[in-house]
Formats: C-alpha cells, sequence, structure tokens
C-alpha cells in the first residue's frame, strides 16, 4: 500500500480524484505483474510450439482448452462468492477463513469427478474425432483441471480484500514462471512429450499450495458452508462462464471439431494472443468490483456514479491501445512461433469483439458484483448457443473465420442489453450514443484491415484506435469524483451487516 501511494504522489497531481488515482496506481503496479505474467505466457506458447509438431502442438491446446474453460467456470463461481462476501467484510479475517474452506472443497470435488472421467473417456472422445494423440493430453492434462479450479477459487478472496496485484502475481506470473523453468528442464533432460503436460498442472498446483497454508490457521476452526444463496449464486456463474468464456476455450474445442489439427494450431495461437487485447482491463475490473460492492453495501449511489464512470472509460480506453499496439506488433513476433503467420488474419477479427467487449465491460462487472446471476447467466447463455451453433452453419463458406464472425454478432446482439439491465438494476448509465459511434468506427477499421491488410488501411485503422483511447483516458483524468468518495465513506462501506441485507 505504501508503494501504491508514493507511486500516485510522484506520477499523479493533486487535482485527480481519489478513485482516479487508485485505479492508475493499479496500472502501474498490478499491470507490471501482469506484463511479466503475459510475456512469460507468450515465451512459454513459443517454447510449446517449437518442442512439439504442429499436430501435436494442435491437439495439446484442444485438451488445455476443454480443461481451462472447466477449471475457470468452477473456479470463478467459487470466486465470486468470496468476492461477494469478503469485499462486504474485508475485515472479518475468521468469517473470510471460514468461508474460503468451504468454497475450495465446493471447487474442488466436481473438479475431481470430470477429471476422473476425462481418463476414462479419454480414447472414445478422441477416436471419435479421429484425432489418436488427443487421448494422451487428455488423460495427463487431467490434474490440470482441478488445480485450476482451487487457484481460480483462492484468488477471489484476494480480491476481495483489494489485493489485486497479488491476485494477478498467483493467478497470471507465477504459474507462467515456473513453466519457463519446466518446460526447458524437460527437453533438456529429454523426457516424453507428455511431460509437457506435468509442467502446466505443477504451474498451478504450486501456486495454489503456497496461498492454502492460510487455509491452515490454526486460529481458526471449521468452516462457513455456503447458504442456499451461495449456491444458486455460484452455480449460475459456473454455468455463465462455461457461456462466457470462449477466447481460448470453447472455441478451440468447436474449430477441433470443424477443422485439423493444423487449422486448429493457427487459430489456437491467434485466440492465445487474442487473450492480451484485455490486459490492462482485467486488472481494472478487479479494482472496480470490490470497490463497487463497498459502495452499493453503503448505498452510496453517487460514488458508485462516479467511480463506474472513471472505470468504464480507463477499461475503454486501454482496450483500444493495447488492440492498437499488439496488432501492430504481430508481424514481428508471430514468426518467432513458427509456420503461424496465417494466425495474424485471425488475430485481427478477434480484436473486434474485444473491442466491442471493452465498451460494456463495466455492465458486466456491475451486474455480478450487484448479485444479478440470473442476468449473467441469460445472456451468456444466448452468446454460448450462438457461437456454438453458426460456426457449423457458416464454416463451408467462411473457414476459420466462422468462429469469429459468430463472437462478433453475439457481442453486438447482447451485450447493448447487458448496459440496459445494468441501467435499471443498479441505476448506472454504462454507454451513450457518442461511445456506440466510436466503437462502430473502430470496428468497421478493424474489419476492412482484415478483408484488406494493406499498409494504408493498418495505418488508418491503428491511428484511429490510438485516438478513441487517448480520448478515453483523457476524460477519465478530466473527471472530478473527489467529493463522493472519502475515507468516512469506507469506513461506513466497511460496516458489518446481516447477511440478508447484503443479498
Amino acid at each position: 500500500m505504501r508503494l501504491r501511494r508514493s507511486l500516485t504522489d510522484i506520477f499523479f497531481a493533486a487535482p485527480l480524484s481519489r478513485p482516479l488515482q487508485e485505479y492508475l496506481s493499479i496500472l502501474l503496479v498490478g499491470s507490471g505483474a501482469r506484463t511479466f505474467g503475459l510475456v512469460s505466457q507468450f515465451v512459454v506458447l513459443v517454447m510449446l510450439s517449437r518442442f512439439l509438431p504442429k499436430g501435436s502442438f494442435g491437439d495439446l491446446m484442444t485438451a488445455f482448452g476443454f480443461y481451462r474453460l472447466i477449471g475457470a467456470a468452477l473456479g470463478v463461481g467459487g470466486s465470486l462468492v468470496l468476492l461477494f462476501h469478503v469485499s462486504r467484510r474485508a475485515d472479518d479475517h475468521r468469517a473470510e477463513i471460514q468461508l474460503q474452506r468451504f468454497s475450495a472443497l465446493a471447487a474442488a470435488l466436481p473438479a475431481g469427478l470430470i477429471a476422473l472421467t476425462a481418463i476414462f473417456v479419454a480414447h472414445p472422445i478422441a477416436a471419435a474425432l479421429r484425432k489418436p494423440d488427443l487421448a494422451v493430453w487428455l488423460q495427463q492434462l487431467a490434474p490440470f483441471l482441478v488445480f485450476t479450479a482451487l487457484l481460480s477459487t483462492t484468488t477471489g478472496a484476494l480480491e476481495g480484500r483489494s489485493r489485486v496485484a497479488e491476485s494477478i502475481f498467483w493467478a497470471d506470473v507465477a504459474p507462467s514462471a515456473i513453466r519457463i523453468v519446466l518446460l526447458p528442464l524437460f527437453v533438456w533432460l529429454k523426457l516424453p512429450d507428455a511431460y509437457v503436460a506435468h509442467a502446466l498442472t505443477l504451474s498451478v498446483m504450486l501456486p495454489w499450495l503456497w496461498l492454502a497454508r492460510r487455509l491452515c490457521d490454526r486460529s481458526v476452526r471449521g468452516w462457513r458452508p455456503w447458504s442456499g444463496w451461495d449456491f444458486s449464486y455460484c452455480g449460475k456463474f459456473v454455468v455463465s462462464t462455461l457461456f462466457a468464456n470462449q477466447l481460448g476455450a470453447v472455441d478451440i474445442v468447436i474449430a477441433s471439431i470443424l477443422f485439423s489439427s493444423e487449422t486448429v494450431a493457427d487459430y489456437a495461437v491467434a485466440a492465445r494472443l487474442a487473450a492480451l487485447f484485455t490486459f490492462f482491463q482485467l486488472a481494472l475490473l478487479k479494482r472496480f468490483a470490490p470497490r463497487a460492492g463497498q459502495l452499493l453495501q453503503a448505498r452510496e449511489r453517487a460514488a458508485l456514479h462516479s467511480e463506474a464512470e472513471i472505470c468504464r472509460r480507463l477499461t475503454i480506453g486501454c482496450g483500444t491501445l493495447t488492440i492498437a499496439g499488439l496488432l501492430l506488433a504481430a508481424p514481428l513476433f508471430l514468426p518467432l512461433l513458427g509456420n503461424f503467420m496465417d494466425a495474424r488474419i485471425l488475430l485481427i477479427w478477434l480484436a473486434i469483439p474485444s473491442l466491442v467487449q471493452s465498451f460494456y465491460a463495466t455492465s458486466d462487472r456491475l451486474l455480478i458484483i450487484a448479485g444479478q446471476a440470473n442476468v449473467a447467466l441469460i445472456f451468456t447463455g444466448a452468446s454460448f448457443g450462438m457461437l456454438v451453433a453458426s460456426p457449423f452453419a457458416t464454416a463451408p463458406w467462411l473457414g476459420p473465420l466462422a468462429i469469429p464472425a459468430a463472437m462478433i454478432f453475439s457481442m453486438v446482439c447482447f451485450n447493448p442489453l447487458i448496459a440496459v439491465r445494468a441501467r435499471q438494476l443498479v441505476g448506472v448509465r454504462t454507454i451513450g450514443l457518442s461511445d456506440v459511434a466510436l466503437m462502430a468506427c473502430g470496428s468497421v477499421a478493424l474489419a476492412a484491415s482484415a478483408i484488406d491488410p494493406s499498409y494504408v488501411n493498418e495505418a488508418i485503422t491503428y491511428g484511429l484506435l490510438a485516438a478513441v483511447g487517448a480520448y478515453y483516458i483523457t476524460t477519465a483524468m478530466s473527471l472530478s469524483g473527489a467529493d463522493n468518495y472519502d475515507s468516512a465513506l469506507m469506513f461506513r462501506a466497511r460496516t458489518p451487516v446481516s447477511d440478508n441485507a447484503s443479498k
């Protein structure tokens, strides 16, 4: 905390409101941790593409995408239960530990059952897809599912206590660092390719074991079972996450059904790089969620409006700038992966749904922290249905572009409804006509550069995205919300209330 305050004092002037200083601080500290984590992920991607044949790499990414999807869904459900309660009672150490213990058990049991089932059905699944090598990866990566769910659950408690940088470190930095160490070691020892799966499992198991020490606190006995509302909230978000976790997860599974392993490898690389488009957004939203929970608990609507507006503008600004920067750098680092230049056009198309999502990310986070699980379930379910169904109809004409096309269409159709529902339920306006116009201009420019990737089109596209990003970041800095956001408010927000009142 002292480091973050000193960085704020050095880089930002006094006229900036306190919430804006908090967000800019987390961009300096939290994004520094994410920078290492994401660069490490890219290095790991290079290693895997070099260590494995292209077809085997595609099969690995299929199994990894499947387990990552299920593990993230089970883990996010438990982590959101922790985030919901801990953000409203950040100083109650005993209740947090007890709730965290039960949450870990609630994530581990279904994850273990699914992993065990996958081991026994791996060969029939691989035979049905006509990819015999896939069976090995499904079996060897099964433990990865369990520890992914446990690690994701544990980070919810850290975020509830606003320890965002620490959450990012253990969720992103530590696993990637472990992979960077283990993968070259296994290659140097000339171990079989299947040991790559063990390295991926250890990369999530070791960070979770370190964080699990907190659960062994002898001064706190027992656990706090979830209420019926907690199970309902978790279950709805498990399903919602399965529906919403489309990029780099279910999309790869669909690609593996429709296309060859080599095409899946190209798409997997594009999807993994496209995940970097939300690089700064995730840090901002992780900071926003516990703060919004505290303000909702204190019923401070004016402060919530100010908080949401600052986060919204910073999220859009950082998202567009990140998209422009990554697309500009893609021709430089794609050759490092090997024969993956075909992934560049896919990457440009995948930038469009990421751009649209950045305009609505704050609406989605508001609904989550407000406990509105039904809304997320309905809209993510509809989006998932579109992604699963439409590529099978459009793939004969669009090829691999059928998957990003389905994502774009679902984002354009359903995200505006999420913004409307957020305003109805929470009372916060999250998008206006000028935002829609700028979002449309950016999307059209990206589509034009994907269809005709000439230097002129790309220069216009990247320049437009940079201008949009600069506009939103500048306007965020000009906002003033200091009068609505003070230390007294935070004290009131942390005052314990009954469970029924919090829900």
